[in-house]
């Protein structure tokens, strides 16, 4: 074969293999053309603010359309790197030059695509479109509700408040929930279309913890997916606010029971003087089930002075612990009750639970209030304290009273003995003073025993609870420990010169008994020494005195209805009476708890 005619050779099967492909493969063309509205208008309103744009071809391509008109032009991106048969997008009427929306107008819509052959369609006309301008543009996300507007989360239930919406324009939607502008929880991103959408909050925060109680922002955080540039900032819009109320921020009681079945001292008083001789306190604490848990000592103010067991995992039994009678800082904690405070630490959620047994401190710091005693009054419906140790929180409600450790106000605050053995601050603004106690002059010291109420001491000694209360500044509400000392007024019992025997029948009760003999129900205890607290019994034999005592004036009582929170005590304190005449009025067990929505008569 000579030279030549084997370079033509050459060349002739060069070009035949190159050829094949442009041979193979047709040039793509356009099968069918579509918009969901030939009518736009930027964001929109009585027209849609983007059009939904559907190209089929006959092969793979990939590319864009040019919006041509009045000076204008836009691309309507299709595809840059995928080759497809089957084009869909979502366009709004946008100018990525300029970064402005198109003008009103008519405009022609032209396709520019290149198929896998590296065949071009460039300006095929493909129809019109027409851009008109809105007065009222909508918003991305309008018609937001809240059902509820007001939820209540509970723990271990799978309840959820809905907030439904309307998307007006295809988006990436991530709703956030926000609280003075701190991002609180955060839902997933989604792409979504047009139309009506729901998003769901089960009140928890990040963590999966429920929050607390209060109002917070229903914040979108948005991306319009409708555009031609790749945007990758959100857009915060607040759409609204949901309140959380009666919700279980704090794990709840009855579930926290069921993990730690009890806990308590050891010994019900220790002297942590360092003289080698009860110097500490132990106490002992059993779960029913795995779980991690921290153990505080709390104070009689509910604030903890130390922790004695630091975030650790128990398995379910009985195990002990050991306090030295120190505070957080290694300073001695001042005489008074103690409390074991258990925080129990389930996946994110966590809560504390205190329990009744104490134990005494004594032989360390004593705190007394100042003398003569003065006090304040709260006014407020509530007050935030600041208690020691460490300046914790501490919440007073009206009508509770303090005594003050100083007649000074520093940085507008007062300083008051809380409870026994606990100072702190309070607003001075939150209270007021209260008028000066009359002072006992006599008093005596009674220690506690088994089976003392505050209520056989004071008839023990011919006084009221409200008197001892007042002198040791006791919590009525809380127990008494064996041991404890109290003072109480030394009066003499005046003995009761006639008494009369009298039977218990069937429905007696002792309110009964002192009306039917023109007596009182204080002194039908006195005089048999019972506690008011037990049921009488049929056949018992009572002592009741003469009808010749002299009965208290009549007074016009007020009607009061219990609050969420009210004791005897605190009711007692805002309206200047005492617990004795308010369970007279009322024929009340004082040993029994008062219900919200109930009715009592007070004494004026």
């Amino acid at each position: 074969m000579t030279k030549p005619f084997f370079k033509i050779f050459t060349f002739l099967f060069l070009l035949a293999i190159f050829a094949i492909p442009q041979l193979a493969s047709a040039q793509a063309e356009v099968v069918s053309f579509n918009l969901s509205s030939n009518t736009v208008a930027y964001q929109g309103n009585s027209v849609p603010g983007y059009t939904t744009v559907e190209l089929k071809t006959t092969e793979p391509t990939r590319g864009y359309l040019l919006v041509v008109g009045n000076g204008k032009q836009a691309k309507i991106n299709l595809s840059t790197t995928e080759y497809k048969t089957d084009h869909i997008v979502d366009w709004v009427p946008w100018d990525d030059t300029n970064n402005v929306p198109l003008p009103a107008g008519e405009y022609q819509i032209k396709a520019y695509l290149t198929d896998q052959a590296l065949n071009q369609m460039a300006g095929y006309p493909l129809g019109k479109l027409t851009v008109v301008t809105e007065a009222n543009p909508k918003l991305l996300i309008d018609q937001v509700f809240v059902n509820p507007a007001v939820f209540s989360p509970k723990y271990g239930l799978q309840t959820q408040a809905q907030i439904p919406y309307s998307l007006n324009r295809p988006a990436e939607v991530q709703l956030t929930i926000q609280k003075d502008g701190v991002e609180i929880f955060a839902g997933n991103k989604v792409k979504l279309s047009a139309g009506s959408q729901t998003a769901n909050w089960n009140g928890t925060d990040k963590t999966g913890r429920i929050v607390k109680d209060g109002t917070y922002d229903i914040v979108f955080k948005t991306i319009e997916t409708a555009y031609n540039y790749p945007a990758t900032s959100q857009l915060s819009l607040k759409a609204g606010t949901i309140t959380i109320k009666d919700g279980d921020y704090n794990m709840p009681a009855w579930r926290l029971k069921e993990i730690v079945s009890n806990a308590a001292f050891n010994t019900s008083v220790f002297s942590p003087n360092g003289d080698g001789v009860n110097d500490v306190v132990t106490g002992q604490f059993t779960l029913q089930e795995p779980v991690k848990l921290s153990i505080f000592i709390a104070n009689a103010a509910g604030a903890h002075v130390n922790k004695v067991v630091d975030e650790q995992e128990f398995a379910a039994g009985t195990y002990s612990f050991e306090w030295n009678g120190t505070d957080m800082m290694g300073g001695k904690a001042p005489n008074g009750s103690y409390f074991i405070k258990i925080q129990v630490i389930e996946g994110p959620n966590s809560g504390y639970i205190t329990f009744a047994n104490s134990t005494k401190v004594e032989g360390s710091t004593v705190i007394k209030a100042l003398q003569p005693e003065k006090r304040v009054r709260v006014i407020s419906e509530t007050a935030q304290m600041s208690v020691d140790p460490l300046g914790q929180g501490y919440t007073a409600v009206k009508g509770d009273t303090f005594a003050l450790m100083s007649e000074t106000i520093e940085n507008g605050k007062y300083t008051v003995l809380v409870k026994e053995g606990v100072t702190g601050t309070i607003n001075a603004s939150d209270v007021e003073l209260v008028a000066e106690t009359p002072t006992v002059q006599n008093t005596v010291d009674y220690t506690v025993v088994s089976g003392d109420t505050l209520w056989k001491i004071a008839a023990k000694y011919n006084t009221t609870v409200a008197e001892i209360v007042a002198l040791n500044n006791l919590d009525p509400n809380n127990y008494l420990t064996v041991g404890q000392t109290l003072k109480v007024p030394a009066k003499p019992a005046e003995p009761v010169q006639i008494t009369t025997t009298y039977v218990v029948q069937s429905g007696d009760t002792l309110w009964k008994i002192a009306q039917k003999f023109g007596t009182t129900v204080d002194a039908i205890i006195k005089e048999n020494g019972i506690d008011p607290a037990k049921y009488l019994y049929i056949g018992q034999t009572l002592k009741i005195p003469a009808n010749n005592a002299v009965k208290p004036p009549v007074v016009q009582p007020v009607i009061y209805t219990v609050q969420s929170g009210d004791t005897l005590w605190k009711i007692a304190q805002k309206y200047n009476t005492t617990i004795d005449a308010i369970v007279k009025a009322n024929n009340l067990d004082p040993a029994m708890y008062l219900s919200v929505g109930q009715k009592l008569n007070i004494p004026q």
